[in-house]
């Protein structure tokens, strides 16, 4: 029996990384495997095996057009994101049964887990309480509950808002379970009935802007939400609410948002920049209302050898003629989304 050949070029990543021992093993016990390196495959190398590859693993779509591939019949990126449609052809994918697959859902766990962690420093005041704390008069719990930045509360029962419901918010959705906490979603790409059917309220943004107490940015950038979050949106916003930055500064007026945390018009939680590293001087770095932290949500090692983990299930299923079910699949309808 004819083994699948398997294109194995995380360029981007590294190869003890991302794969266990077991689960690279379980690579190499389905697929016969060419390249597997950490450097990048080069094209005399692409070209010399083009003609039987069946199956790509790679971590950026830079081989040109997809038809040297004639054999292909999945494509699995570990990087974490599509490719850009400027770069592969989506339709020519769609239309000839070659499935794209990402190792996105590796990373929504542990970027959801920062997600709280960024909402309750935020809530509770713990970043501002430590750094009172090292100060020279150090803020006393029992003194006074009202602090510069306003008063800490709970986030047991209040409303909580989502922009946006992909594999991000439905990581989310179970960590916030046990504060009760009722969630409205703003998600145009998605049905009110399903929205419902997650045990979710659909609204629209300036409804969700301007009733929700903790706001999640968790949408996945796309040509058509580039600035979503205006400054006038960003008005709505009560002035006891937190506005929580996790999935990509794109959907926000930066400047807006660095304007109204700088004021004091709420408080706010940001894991994301437009412009990363951030500039030494960039004013939020100034800003008492906010808690900063450098794109770490999804940094985190131990979600590295999801990555293997995820790409072998899919192997094992792809190689013995079944559907792939851990990895991401792309659709028409997503990718359109993206433009």
């Amino acid at each position: 029996m004819t083994r699948d050949k398997l294109m194995l070029d995380p360029y981007g990543r590294r190869m003890a990384n991302i794969f266990t021992a077991v689960d690279l093993a379980r690579v190499h016990k389905v697929a016969d495997v060419y390249w597997g390196r950490d450097e990048a495959m080069p094209e005399t190398e692409v070209a010399r095996f083009q003609d039987r590859i069946d199956l790509i693993a790679t971590g950026y779509w830079r081989y040109g057009d997809v038809r040297r591939f004639p054999r292909l019949r999945a494509v699995l990126e570990v990087s974490g994101g599509f490719f850009s449609p400027r770069d592969f052809d989506y339709d020519y994918a769609f239309s000839h049964g070659i499935r794209v697959l990402s190792c996105a859902p590796a990373f929504a766990p542990v970027v959801a887990e920062m997600g709280l962690g960024l909402a309750l420093a935020s809530i509770r005041q713990i970043a501002w309480t430590d750094r009172a704390f090292r100060g020279p008069e150090p803020n006393w719990s029992h003194t006074s509950f009202e602090t510069e930045i306003g008063a800490p509360f709970t986030l047991y029962d209040k409303p909580v808002g989502f922009i946006g419901f992909g594999g991000l918010a439905h990581a989310l959705k179970p960590l916030l379970a046990p504060f009760r906490c009722p969630i409205q979603v703003y998600d145009p790409w998605l049905t009110d009935a399903h929205l419902r059917s997650q045990g979710v309220t659909p609204v629209d943004l300036e409804t969700l802007m301007a009733t929700s107490r903790v706001i999640f940015v968790l949408a996945v950038p796309s040509a058509y939400n580039r600035g979503l979050v205006t400054g006038e949106l960003l008005s709505l916003v009560k002035s006891d609410a937190v506005f929580v930055l996790l999935s990509r500064a794109h959907l926000v007026d930066f400047d807006a948002l660095t304007e109204a945390v700088l004021a004091g018009r709420f408080r706010a939680a940001i894991d994301v920049y437009p412009e990363e590293p951030l500039a030494r001087d960039h004013p939020i770095r100034g800003a008492q209302f906010a808690v900063l932290s450098s794109h770490r949500a999804g940094a985190h090692g131990e979600a590295l050898p999801e990555i293997g983990r995820l790409v072998a299930d899919d192997l094992e299923a792809l190689t013995s003629g079944k559907a792939p079910w851990s990895m991401q699949l792309a659709t028409p309808e997503y990718i359109r989304l993206r433009g």
